[in-house]
């Protein structure tokens, strides 16, 4: 994935609904004129307070509160994937969210829902910083900062639903299919990416933890999607070779086209 210049005007700067994407989730609701045009104002509010603040480089694996000092703190991706994670008493974790260059952490941590202590870095990062959560409040003074700031907690909303949809209801290639297309329909959006290639910072062991699937599964899955030309995953790096069965995937499953399947089989045997 490229890398952000931390300088103001980044691509994910773009007014909050941009032009068409190859990769679409297809659920992306109409805006009218009105809305669009205030979430605009509010997106450019947000992005002049954290174009002056200070800047901060961690290296992967780091947790975000620790970091910064402050569990409350508001930051934003300027460069690097970060993610959400739930700790168990067994030692295992899930990952509950990835967030991407120009995602907004720490939004509700005004009321004490989230926290930056669960959130680790997945790559190198770069983030801007809000010191305390009680800066967010006098944000929320401004219409179109509330407005845009709850259009973006409605995104991670949708996110998480579409994360639950997929673990409660497919198999383990259209999670993987759902994912996938996730995250290329965000990058693209944001105009980090202009093709169907990016670089996915996680290990197989993070994937599982995001997907709820063993290592075991997710290794032999990906092999048989490699097998059928539909997505590669080789050293970090995806490539999408046939968005329509990839779609296919994470709308049905299990129930796309037999050479997919036959693949998965030849691969077990």
């Amino acid at each position: 994935m490229q890398k952000i210049a931390n300088i103001s005007g980044a691509p994910w700067d773009a007014p909050p609904q941009g032009g068409p994407d190859q990769c679409p989730t297809g659920d992306e609701p109409k805006q009218s004129q009105r809305v669009r045009g205030e979430l605009t104002v509010g997106q450019r509010q947000l992005n002049t307070i954290f174009g002056g603040s200070p800047t901060r480089v961690l290296d992967a694996g780091e947790i975000l509160g620790a970091a910064v000092g402050a569990s409350d703190a508001i930051c934003r991706l300027r460069a690097g994937w970060a993610c959400e994670f739930r700790g168990f008493a067994n030692g295992t974790r899930a990952i509950v969210d990835v967030y991407l260059p120009g995602d907004v952490l720490g939004l509700d941590a005004i009321f004490g829902t989230r926290s930056l202590d669960e959130i680790s870095t997945l790559s190198t990062v770069t983030i801007e910083t809000i010191p305390t959560a009680a800066a967010m409040i006098e944000l929320m003074g401004s219409r179109p900062t509330a407005l845009y700031v709850a259009w973006l907690l409605s995104r991670r909303q949708r996110r998480a639903d579409r994360l639950l949809a997929a673990l409660s209801r497919l198999d383990a290639r259209g999670r993987l299919a759902t994912m996938t297309l996730d995250f290329c329909t965000r990058l693209r959006r944001r105009r980090l990416i202009a093709g169907l290639v990016y670089n996915l910072p996680m290990t197989q062991t993070q994937i599982g933890d995001y997907l709820g699937l063993t290592v075991v599964h997710i290794n032999r899955v990906l092999r048989a999607l490699r097998h059928a030309r539909i997505v590669t995953l080789e050293k970090h790096c995806v490539t999408i070779h046939d968005i329509e069965r990839l779609k296919s995937l994470a709308e049905n499953g299990e129930t796309v086209n037999s050479r997919t399947i036959v693949g998965e089989r030849s691969l077990n045997g």
